[in-house]
């Protein structure tokens, strides 16, 4: 089987389109969670892949600002709880030097997707709405009230009043969207209401009066707004997360208008699970979860961009900033890379390929990522000196980079997220602890001072001789490390005992060992 972005671009190969255009959308209604960056990078997968079968391919990334405010995060709803309806375009930025609130949080989001390589042009709702791209649509969809009513009785069960048409207006008297009703529509203008009480999270005006639908006086509710943007813009794919198209679901809803009403072939999608954090799904409008922005200082691009990557994107990714995901993260990146080294066709290696934001060859030699975190904190440690020794070799451009690259996040992790076996000090006199060793144990030091009087080892082989003096000397594995981590570390446990044995200066060993007899 191919790899799961190949697939799907397969399938999407079926329409023979003449262009391919890819959208995505996204209610920047506040700080947006990483959960939103995985339909991001779905779809610019689909885009690279759509590109390398050789067919002509836009991808877009649309902001839903015309969007009423609906909710807000707690600190925020002192100051805009008076906004609370009112469009996301129309409400003033939380922060100075922004046209508005949406502008505010979606300017930080575009920011952190383009450093993951996305270039997708940007669309803006509010403009398309008050430029007229919309004004086809909208006539459509009033003309069609009646049938999208059926159609939403039929495919989610929801049931409109008769009167229900598919449109909100702006209220022209207290600036409200998400509180308007139209009651009547006579193919140029429709009869609206400001209802105090249509929804529970904002009041009406109670204003009524005629307006016309187009240029940006009004919008329309999602379901119908996305089958009427597959077909203004002839759109060929949007996925979506998993809730919009389960059965019944937002985007079933919106296939059945595309065909009925719109008679276009609805746009190719599915659904896509959630990208959970410690287990826990996100919220943009409440403000719940880790930002786009904190994921993005933690990991680098790349990596960032292949946690979106390896996971098929019908399965839940749940990703944790604390324990050890992020250096099991950087271990599987560095087995696709050595895929791809080896067999660019592979799987693996295609999980690199789409996660890599260069076209250069991807560095030959890496240092682990959880060595990198333990170097760091050896202070006499050359780490450059020591990737040298590691690979036999002066370091390449490429592969100094990647260590730089490396060495800055690991310093990040090991501020805020490691947990406590990846911490550790050298000890600068013998601990207390130590001296409480056994015969058996102080033995076994010894004989290590023996393999290092020999020459001078390198992490893995070292690591390879502890094990074999562990088991001649007849000691089980606690016995045996917690020997070498008490006398060095002052804990019973630390990184791999040759590789830290093999990093440190061989004399200083020697003698904390010898002192311990």
């Amino acid at each position: 089987m191919a790899f799961w972005t190949d697939e799907t671009v397969s399938e999407i190969l079926k329409r023979k389109d003449k262009k391919y255009l890819i959208t995505d959308y996204k209610t920047p209604s506040g700080r947006i969670h990483v959960g939103a960056l995985r339909g991001v990078v779905i779809h610019d997968l689909l885009y690279k892949g759509l590109l390398d079968s050789g067919v002509k391919t836009e991808y877009w990334y649309g902001f839903d600002d015309f969007d009423p405010i609906d909710d807000l995060a707690d600190n925020l709803k002192k100051d805009f709880e008076k906004y609370m309806g009112v469009p996301l375009c129309n409400t003033p930025s939380p922060v100075k030097g922004y046209k508005n609130f949406a502008e505010y949080y979606a300017k930080d989001f575009i920011q952190v997707y383009e450093k993951l390589g996305v270039r997708a042009k940007t669309i803006w709702a509010s403009r398309l709405y008050k430029e007229g791209k919309y004004n086809k649509a909208i006539k459509i969809v009033l003309d069609n009230a009646e049938k999208i009513r059926n159609i939403n009785k039929k495919v989610s069960g929801g049931k409109k009043s008769d009167d229900w048409f598919p449109l909100q207006v702006v209220c022209p008297k207290c600036g409200k969207i998400g509180t308007t009703k139209v009651t009547g529509w006579n193919s140029k203008e429709v009869e609206f209401s400001c209802e105090p009480k249509m929804v529970e999270w904002a009041q009406g005006c109670r204003y009524k009066g005629k307006i016309s639908p187009f240029n940006g006086n009004a919008k329309m509710p999602y379901k119908p707004e996305t089958a009427a943007k597959w077909y203004t813009f002839k759109t060929s794919v949007e996925l979506a997360g998993k809730d919009h198209y389960t059965q019944g679901g937002s985007f079933n809803v919106a296939q059945e208008i595309a065909k009925q009403v719109f008679n276009i072939k609805p746009a190719y999608g599915y659904g896509y699970e959630w990208f959970l954090v410690g287990g826990k799904k996100m919220s943009t409008s409440k403000g719940r979860g880790v930002s786009s922005e904190e994921i993005a200082e933690l990991l680098p691009p790349e990596i960032l961009r292949f946690l979106m990557v390896r996971t098929k994107a019908k399965r839940a990714i749940d990703f944790a900033v604390y324990g050890d995901t992020i250096p099991i993260l950087y271990d599987e990146y560095d087995r696709c890379i050595d895929a791809y080294l080896k067999d660019s066709t592979s799987d693996l290696a295609r999980a690199y390929y789409y996660s890599r934001m260069k076209e250069a060859r991807p560095p030959s030699y890496r240092l682990r990522f959880s060595k990198a975190v333990y170097l760091i904190q050896m202070h006499r440690t050359d780490v450059n000196k020591y990737a040298e020794e590691e690979k036999g070799s002066k370091l390449d451009k490429i592969e100094k980079e990647e260590l730089d690259v490396r060495v800055k996040y690991a310093k990040k992790w090991l501020e805020k997220y490691a947990p406590e076996n990846y911490k550790f000090t050298i000890q600068k006199e013998l601990p207390q602890v130590a001296k409480n060793l056994d015969q058996n144990q102080k033995k076994f030091l010894l004989e290590i001072v023996k393999l290092l009087e020999q020459k001078k080892w390198a992490g893995e082989e070292l690591h390879k001789q502890i094990h074999e003096l562990k088991k001649n000397l007849k000691l089980d594995p606690r016995s045996a490390f917690s020997a070498i981590y008490l006398s060095l570390l002052g804990k019973d446990s630390g990184p791999q005992a040759g590789w830290l044995l093999a990093a440190l200066d061989g004399k200083f060993i020697i003698q904390r060992f010898q002192e311990i007899q």
